[in-house]
């Protein structure tokens, strides 16, 4: 098991309280990274260090609208 997948076993089971078999937790270490990305991507075209950490909830709420 590779470091991505032990992350995501330990927050299903530490977390959510969920326990999946090992093909699972590799698919879902792949789905987390794909999003991941995605996200810093689109943070980081819009975002700045210096702003403020509230920019990023609202950028955040403005995509899942459109």
């Amino acid at each position: 098991m590779d470091e991505k997948t032990k992350t995501a076993a330990g927050i299903a089971a530490g977390l959510q309280g969920m326990k999946y078999d090992d093909k699972r937790l590799a698919e879902l270490a792949t789905e987390v990274e794909i999003l991941n990305d995605a996200v810093r991507k689109a943070a980081a075209a819009r975002l700045t260090f210096d702003d403020d950490p509230a920019a990023f909830a609202g950028i955040m709420a403005k995509e899942a609208r459109s």
